[in-house]
């Protein structure tokens, strides 16, 4: 074999190993499809505050021994702490885009399916005086 024809089977094992190392970071960064939920008394948790588009799993889990939690998700460009409120603390749910929302009885869980389109969203725990204290979590859904 040629000095030429070895340097070019180097460069394109080279080329072939570069591609292969890009294409495992890309899809290892790539935003998520599923995304876990905790509840807890008076706080909530994301997995991933990035989502991709289309059908997103919601995998909810209440791990408040204490109470019943909601999980509902609005789109909005407001921040998650500047929703409208009504005079009890509780989000107005008429005034904004609601996608869905799922009930959670104390220590059980379960799915929720949401076909999101790209944007800034937050989710709440509508339950009165719970938005109040800080239960909720912003989050956004990319193309």
């Amino acid at each position: 074999m040629s000095l030429t024809a070895r340097k070019t089977q180097i460069l394109l094992a080279f080329g072939l190993l570069v591609a292969a190392v890009l294409a495992a970071c890309t899809s290892a960064s790539a935003p998520p499809k599923d995304i876990n939920v905790s509840l807890k008394t008076m706080a909530m948790t994301l997995s991933s505050t990035v989502a991709k588009a289309g059908e997103v799993t919601f995998h909810i889990k209440n791990d408040a021994t204490d109470l019943k939690h909601e999980f509902v998700v609005f789109k909005t460009d407001l921040a998650g702490d500047k929703l409208p409120v009504d005079d009890k603390g509780g989000v107005v749910e008429a005034q904004l885009t609601k996608t869905d929302e799922m009930e959670v009885e104390k220590g059980q869980g379960g799915d929720l399916k949401i076909n999101l389109t790209p944007g800034h969203y937050v989710a709440v725990c509508n339950i009165e005086g719970h938005y109040k204290a800080g239960m909720r979590v912003e989050f956004t859904v990319v193309p």
